[in-house]
């Protein structure tokens, strides 16, 4: 059982530099370098952390690696995760894992027969009020779950970076990049798959070449229903709202991300407060810790790849249902 991790991490966008944060700050985790084509990135990163930085992942993966973590802009993910499972590195991904479910399943089937283990970013899973949600879920003591809400909105970005408001480089834009999380956490929250799926998808803005607002109807396994509506093309300028009201037989659960969990029943109400002053990333920290310990263990991550193929089926099933105005079936 090896005790020191050898990492490496491809891409130093916003994700990239939190999972470069996280891992830099885990004792059992030896830094081996980092990549991006941005000269100016790479020169902060090695000014600020004194890492080994390459222009190219193919670099990386001539090291003696244990694990390469990849947070690159969609279109990439793919590919760079076959090239990782040839080389016999285990993954840390981000989602979406590749642009469609179909790729994802590809990805996640080749790191098996590869005997490669991946683990993949849903980081918000890692939310201590969202832990504390999946606790009261868990405790079955409000009885069937009937129905959730979601509202999740992100702040205006005016303009998007490229690669995101490019189709071919990001696969669609506030339900690939935001939603998916939130689609991910509910799955894992409730403990079922989502069946079927009603959406509409649209931009308001001539600039904005992938989708800003969406609205879609899910139905779960077990019965229960569920509702999302999301934008980011509103005049929200920072912060953001993300608040899923889950409704129970006897009770309810009310989750704001980065903000309360709220449990109520008819014998008590409990109000749980997101940690304040803890460093904004804290999640990327508890993520990697949990990955880390993981691999070194031998273990499966404990968010695994096929997890990401399904959000991407419900994505792919959302994006299609918006295309034909129909209710779109998933199967598993």
């Amino acid at each position: 059982m090896k005790k020191i991790l050898k990492v490496a991490i491809v891409g130093m966008g916003q994700a990239g530099l939190r999972h470069l944060s996280a891992f830099s700050k885990l004792k059992n985790v030896q830094i081996e370098g980092v990549a991006d084509p941005d000269k100016k990135i790479l020169k902060d990163i090695n000014t600020d952390y004194g890492f080994n930085t390459y222009p190219s992942y193919s670099k990386l993966l001539d090291l003696d690696l244990d694990v390469l973590v990849i947070a690159t802009p969609h279109r990439f993910l793919f590919q760079i995760g076959i090239d990782a499972a040839d080389a016999g590195v285990d993954i840390l991904i981000e989602k979406p894992i590749a642009l469609n479910s179909k790729d994802a399943l590809k990805l996640v089937n080749y790191c098996d027969t590869k005997k490669v283990k991946m683990g993949v970013s849903f980081v918000h899973r890692y939310r201590k009020e969202v832990l504390k949600t999946k606790e009261w879920i868990s405790s079955n003591n409000l009885g069937k779950l009937l129905l959730t809400q979601t509202t999740l909105i992100f702040p205006q970005r005016n303009p998007l970076p490229k690669w995101l408001n490019s189709p071919k480089d990001s696969g669609g834009g506030i339900i690939m990049y935001g939603a998916i999380h939130s689609i991910d956490m509910l799955c894992w929250l409730i403990g079922d798959v989502c069946v079927s799926v009603t959406a509409k998808c649209g931009s308001n803005s001539s600039k904005d070449k992938v989708e800003n607002y969406a609205s879609c109807i899910f139905q779960f396994s077990k019965g229960t229903c569920s509702t999302m509506a999301v934008s980011t093309n509103i005049a929200v300028t920072k912060g953001h709202t993300w608040k899923t009201n889950l409704i129970f037989q006897n009770g309810m659960i009310t989750l704001f991300i980065k903000k309360y969990a709220k449990y109520i029943s008819f014998e008590k109400e409990i109000h749980y407060n997101s940690p304040a002053g803890e460093d904004i990333n804290y999640n990327f920290t508890d993520q990697a810790s949990d990955y880390v310990d993981h691999i070194i263990k031998d273990l499966n991550p404990s968010i695994s790849g096929i997890d990401a193929v399904n959000s991407m089926k419900i994505v792919d099933a959302i994006y299609e249902s918006s295309e034909t105005c129909s209710m779109v079936n998933i199967k598993y």
